[in-house]
């Protein structure tokens, strides 16, 4: 990156970052958003503190790779001006290819990078979390060809409730602030959501969290861990705090979740059961932008159409009904706390839904990292995640399944 380029980078991480958002020395002035790369047909929203005017559709990367480049390249003339990515994804290969391509055409200053770092290991031992932060920050800065990313995200993956307020963290992540090399700071997480951005909210340290939502978890009552209730008091912690969300897993399994839509607009209009899932998300206030993981350039095309799909009340309605009665996992978590095996019911069934997909060898490789008491072949079929389960999901069934699948 170009020394001038870098420069604004850092600069405007200092700008948005003091006094929440407004300018030093301006008396009570607001500073105004920064933009980047915006076109007539993306609609564009705050994400929060940082003041970043984000599209409502972010390019999610797990699956990136050199050879998907030119989906990239859509997005981006499409719009979209916010990348995701991690330094697990695809062993660095996805950083990589977002180097590549922001490297050309002047596209890094006209486009804004989060990735995340997985420091778990570390975290869980209680030892070198500092250290290896700031190591693995320096790794993904070189991957991605730049000297400052503008999010750093925190990976959670299961839970985080045990290491968000972890100081060695956050005196990494305040360190690599000061030197420039981070603008904002942020966690991601999937089993906990709304416990985790609670907390992360109330923290004060955060300006961004990525949490798992989803309309198969909207209507459900008594749910717990991530139903619209629990949601809905996060979501108004964080926009107290004026935190920016990203919303990931908005669409898993849509196909099955919509599979009896019968509203009438909403079948002529022919949209994809992940245009409505998407769709849905951004509707749910305090929601930002849904990152969304793009394998073909049919899946872009649809992804870039969502901001501009118009739902009436109705139609969310009807939508929470259809969802409601699709006995699919909405992956609450419920059955985790029923399993007296400890089996990681929430992942499998998660793993199996990649593999499913099409992701097998990702699927797989999630499903082998898990300690083997943890696997779905140590369920002791008791059957208390059923009982437990609030969607009537055949888990048992559903584990042997991915069992077969995945080992």
């Amino acid at each position: 990156m170009e020394r001038r380029q870098f420069l604004r980078c850092t600069a405007a991480g200092v700008g948005a970052a003091v006094l929440g958002g407004r300018l030093p020395g301006v008396l009570g002035a607001e500073s105004p958003p920064e933009r980047r790369n915006e076109r007539p047909s993306m609609k564009y929203a705050r994400l929060g503190r940082t003041n970043l005017m984000v599209s409502q559709i972010c390019h999610g990367s797990l699956h990136t790779n050199k050879e998907r480049l030119p989906l990239l390249a859509r997005l981006y003339e499409g719009g979209v001006n916010l990348i995701d990515s991690s330094e697990i994804y695809g062993g660095g290969r996805s950083e990589e290819a977002i180097g590549e391509f922001l490297s050309q055409d002047n596209r890094r200053q006209n486009a804004f990078i989060a990735t995340k770092m997985d420091i778990r290991a570390q975290l869980k031992a209680g030892s070198g979390v500092y250290e290896r932060a700031m190591a693995r920050a320096a790794a993904s800065l070189k991957r991605l060809r730049t000297d400052c990313v503008d999010i750093l995200m925190l990976h959670g993956c299961s839970t985080l409730i045990d290491w968000v307020t972890n100081e060695e963290w956050l005196r990494a992540a305040e360190d690599l602030k000061k030197q420039g090399k981070v603008r904002f700071i942020g966690l991601s997480e999937h089993a906990k959501p709304a416990e985790v951005l609670k907390l992360a909210a109330a923290s004060g340290r955060y300006d961004v969290a990525m949490v798992a939502f989803s309309l198969i978890k909207g209507d459900w009552p008594g749910l717990g861990r991530a139903d619209i209730q629990a949601m809905d008091e996060a979501l108004k912690a964080a926009k107290e705090k004026d935190v920016g969300i990203i919303v990931m897993k908005a669409a898993l399994r849509a196909e099955d979740i919509l599979a009896k839509v019968s509203e009438p607009k909403l079948r002529k209009a022919g949209f994809s059961a992940y245009q409505l899932c998407y769709r849905y998300v951004l509707g749910v206030p305090g929601v930002h932008t849904v990152v969304c993981g793009m394998t073909n350039m049919t899946h872009v095309e649809e992804n870039l159409a969502v901001p501009g799909i118009d739902l009436a009340a109705r139609q969310v309605d009807h939508l929470r009904r259809v969802a409601a009665a699709s006995g699919v996992c909405g992956f609450c978590g419920t059955c985790l706390g029923a399993c007296p095996k400890g089996v990681a019911v929430q992942d499998i069934l998660r793993f199996h839904g990649y593999y499913l997909h099409g992701h097998r060898e990702e699927a797989r490789a999630e499903y082998a990292a898990l300690e083997p008491r943890r696997q779905a072949n140590a369920c002791g079929d008791c059957g208390r995640c059923e009982g437990a389960c609030p969607a009537g999901v055949p888990i048992r069934r559903r584990l042997r399944e991915a069992h077969d699948a995945l080992a």
